[in-house]
């Protein structure tokens, strides 16, 4: 039997035990995420460095704020978890699989790293809006999450798995600014915030919100992953026949 397609993760750098709890939520909801990457019979494996040699693809998980200065953001700008040797490994494996053509996902922090190792920018501290992104007076509100609706485009990867109306998990104080080069919105929230991106021509796919979050149904928890899985067994294909 063959061996199951390798996906790279890399792991959370900061300690958990921080006084900020939004750490300790995203080191908790790797394990989520690296769940249902296995559930497509993916095997997964934590990295902490951006050698790709031998992997299938990556998965970028969440986790704490890009520091601004990786994309001429603000720095005087309120920021939490700025880890510079985080931003190392995960830019560094985005800028890895990107140059070798590997297929990624992103998640919340994931598709945020992934606009910026494409070029582009994001917003610092997202405004108010009719929207709520981030629940919570500390940023997470313990281990809820808040709930709104995003329209994914029609034509989308994403749209075949989830269909055009989604309701999700969001825990994010950031968002995309401008869009790196080569990625597509492809979902929106009713505030514009794009929610979610996939590349005009590599394997790419992301999401800002939480398909692991506790509440969210099966078939929408699975999506993204799907997708994601559906594009490492066709690169893998092809690396067959090459």
């Amino acid at each position: 039997m063959p061996a199951l397609p390798r996906i790279a993760m890399p792991a959370r750098l900061s300690d958990a035990d921080g006084a900020d709890a939004r750490v300790g939520l995203a080191n908790a909801i790797f394990d989520d995420v690296a769940a249902l990457v296995r559930i497509e019979d993916l095997d997964v494996v934590v990295v902490r460095d951006a050698d790709l040699t031998g992997f299938d693809g990556v998965v970028l998980p969440g986790g704490g704020d890009v520091d601004p200065a990786r994309y001429g953001g603000d720095a005087s700008a309120p920021v939490y978890d700025v880890n510079p040797a985080q931003d190392d490994l995960d830019l560094g494996i985005a800028a890895a699989a990107l140059a070798a053509g590997l297929p990624v996902l992103g998640v919340c922090r994931g598709l945020q790293v992934l606009n910026v190792a494409c070029g582009g920018t994001l917003v610092e501290d997202l405004p108010a809006s009719a929207v709520l992104h981030t629940p919570g007076s500390d940023g997470c509100g313990g281990l809820e999450w808040t709930w709104h609706t995003v329209e994914v485009a029609d034509g989308s990867r994403l749209a075949a798995e989830t269909g055009r109306t989604v309701e999700v998990a969001s825990g994010h104080h950031q968002a995309i600014g401008v869009l790196g080069a080569g990625l597509v919105a492809t979902a929106t929230a009713a505030d514009g915030v794009v929610e979610a991106v996939e590349h005009a021509s590599l394997p790419v796919v992301a999401v800002q919100w939480h398909p692991e979050a506790e509440g969210t149904p099966a078939h929408l928890a699975a999506a993204p992953f799907a997708v994601f899985a559906d594009l490492v067994r066709a690169h893998r294909l092809s690396a067959l026949r090459v």
